[in-house]
């Protein structure tokens, strides 16, 4: 199950035109570019999507029941250059 804070949705959709309902059928269909470990976080992981014809990272965790938590979503230059749109 993949889950998240429906405040900070509420934050995404206002402040950056996204939202993790965007974000939760492309990665049920496999449709990200990769899972990548975090490396300032320990035991995050970062899904990498291209989401409106950009880059898009997606941090998450798996809880002890195997949820997919969704933390935020945004834009990265960073990874844009490395994956493409």
């Amino acid at each position: 199950m993949i889950i998240w804070d429906e405040e900070k949705n509420k934050k995404l959709k206002k402040q950056r035109n996204i939202s993790f309902e965007d974000v939760t059928q492309l990665i049920i269909e496999g449709e990200y570019k990769d899972i990548l470990e975090n490396p300032s976080r320990k035991d995050q992981y970062l899904f990498i999507m291209t989401v409106k014809n950009y880059t898009h990272v997606v941090p998450f965790v798996i809880d002890e029941n195997s949820n997919i938590i969704l933390k935020t979503i945004y834009p990265s230059r960073k990874f844009h250059k490395i994956y493409g749109g």
